[in-house]
């Protein structure tokens, strides 16, 4: 891991350099400046044709794709290449590389410019912008050498063998759809109102909230946390522990001590309860965190424009980010530097 963060850092050195300079590389020296350095960190012996393959041709009719990379003599991962600042948004060669990988039986593509790493699972069942799955950001000063290089180290040799990926993928799969099974079962009243018979005298309301408020937040896999575990290393658990519960106190005169006055209960608000509430106005210019060039405007309570387009807010994240999903309260930065999910949050 050491030896790869020192490759992703000197690469996003690189990357802000070329970009402040105007530098326009061509694919050729992009895959040998940036793309090349990354994959031989990653344990890839570019030396070994029989583990690295460029130009390569599954069947003698395809066009060939940048490189493909081999274990026990089948390939594994397609990378297909861009020259540093080409956009990755052009749909034909994403497909052309999905096809080729599928054809091929590889389950896993990369699209990359040097800059911008975008991890595709092949065979997912959904559309093809659907299948990314993950996405490295070398230029991005907001975002740290080890997440990087955590995230693409699941595309080093010894952890595709491991299938450490396809796990990660099980995981997030399975949890994203078990949120949104949780986030139907709060708007189910029957469920609700078992819950709150079962309950000491909670109300349906407090019920509600407590559902929505205790959700798996799994719209974008942590990676991090995954490779702490395989690797056997501890769970670090949350960043700020939560302080020991205080000594008792007893009553004076009957009145509760300020530890032991009951919390109000919160209930959490959608964004069309926050413009109408004043909460966010009409027109407020919102961003996703760590990402300045995805300012939009809020049309009303449901969508925002992005990029000349009207759409929902969680499309507008999705669009920004390139992930297939995203817990915008979570993403979405007010103008004051604030998150939107510090408008949500109001007492009963």
């Amino acid at each position: 891991m050491s030896a790869l963060s020192d490759v992703i850092s000197k690469a996003t050195d690189r990357v802000r350099d070329y970009r402040d300079r105007r530098v326009r590389l061509t694919e050729s020296d992009t895959i040998r400046v940036l793309i090349l350095p990354v994959l031989e960190a990653l344990g890839w012996d570019l030396q070994d044709v029989e583990e690295v393959r460029s130009e390569y041709r599954h069947a003698s009719a395809d066009n060939p794709v940048d490189y493909a990379l081999f274990l026990h003599g089948t390939p594994t991962l397609f990378v297909e290449a861009k020259a540093l600042g080409v956009s990755l948004d052009d749909r034909k060669p994403l497909l052309q590389t999905l096809n080729y990988a599928n054809t091929a039986g590889v389950d896993w593509c990369v699209l990359t410019n040097g800059a911008e790493w975008r991890i595709y699972k092949v065979h997912a069942p959904v559309a093809a912008e659907e299948k990314l799955f993950l996405t490295v950001q070398l230029g991005d000063s907001e975002i740290q050498v080890e997440p990087m290089a955590a995230t693409l180290s699941l595309l080093s040799k010894g952890r595709m063998r491991a299938r450490a990926i396809d796990a990660l993928w099980s995981e997030w799969r399975v949890d994203r759809e078990v949120e949104r099974v949780l986030d139907a079962i709060t708007e189910d009243d029957a469920f609700i109102r078992l819950i709150a018979k079962r309950t000491d005298g909670f109300t349906q309301g407090e019920v509600r909230s407590s559902l929505k408020r205790s959700g798996l937040r799994s719209f974008y896999p942590e990676v991090d946390a995954f490779m702490a575990r395989i690797d056997g290393e501890p769970d670090p658990g949350p960043a700020h522990p939560a302080p020991a519960d205080p000594l008792p106190s007893h009553p004076v005169n009957g009145s509760p001590t300020p530890e032991t006055a009951p919390t109000p209960r919160l209930r959490l608000m959608k964004t069309a309860e926050m413009v109408d509430a004043g909460l966010l106005p009409i027109g407020t210019l919102l961003t996703i965190k760590g990402r300045p060039d995805s300012a939009a405007k809020v049309v009303d309570g449901k969508q925002v424009e992005f990029q000349g387009e009207v759409m929902s807010f969680n499309a507008w994240g999705c669009a920004a980010t390139r992930w297939s999903a995203i817990q915008i309260y979570r993403w979405a930065v007010l103008p004051d530097g604030r998150l939107l999910e510090a408008l949500r949050e109001v007492p009963e």
